[in-house]
């Protein structure tokens, strides 16, 4: 079903493309996500860290943006992270090729941003829907994401502060089954 919606999604989006920062940083009981990405023209810088039970991971990447006419963007780049197992250091360098293909338009209601990742790193790949709903601020997302060690899907619904480019975040994980709050920035 939530392939299904994709597609119907993706058949009436433009692509995603502007210089802007994004941020964001969710806590649960068990975890601790962090990512930021910053786009200058068509390279995009990224970094990611999640710590959890048991260890943490953290990484960043750079991708040069291809323009897909006016269905995507694809993005390509390198990618490196280092991990590290509770009690001792990170260690364990790897590096990869990750890969982007966001979407956004926006809509009578307010946008719809789509969003598909995937690194050869641990064979992590990363799918969100994002839907806006305009003047009121609020926006709500479905997001799905597994990797060698990680699975995991997630349900968020996020009140913009003021007029401003931040948010507050409030969401369900449902494989570890446990509720986050967070906070964003986006400034595209």
């Amino acid at each position: 079903m939530a392939g299904l919606l994709c597609a119907m999604l993706a058949m009436i989006a433009r692509p995603a493309g502007a210089d802007g920062t994004f941020l964001q940083a969710d806590r649960s009981f068990s975890a601790f996500d962090a990512v930021a990405t910053v786009t200058r023209g068509r390279l995009s810088f990224g970094a990611s860290y999640n710590d959890y039970d048991g260890g943490a991971l953290a990484g960043t990447s750079l991708v040069y943006a291809f323009p897909i006419r006016d269905f995507a963007t694809l993005k390509a780049g390198p990618a490196i992270s280092i991990s590290r197992d509770d009690g001792d250091g990170f260690d364990d360098p790897q590096a990869g090729i990750k890969l982007v293909l966001d979407r956004y338009t926006p809509t009578s209601f307010g946008a719809v941003y789509l969003l598909g990742e995937f690194n050869s790193i641990e064979n992590a790949w990363f799918g969100l829907v994002q839907t806006s709903l305009g003047a009121s601020g609020f926006s709500f997302e479905v997001s799905r994401g597994f990797s060698d060690t990680y699975d995991e899907t997630t349900l968020a619904l996020n009140q913009r502060i003021g007029g401003g480019p931040g948010s507050l975040r409030l969401g369900y994980r449902f494989v570890a089954e446990e509720a986050f709050f967070g906070f964003s920035v986006n400034t595209f």
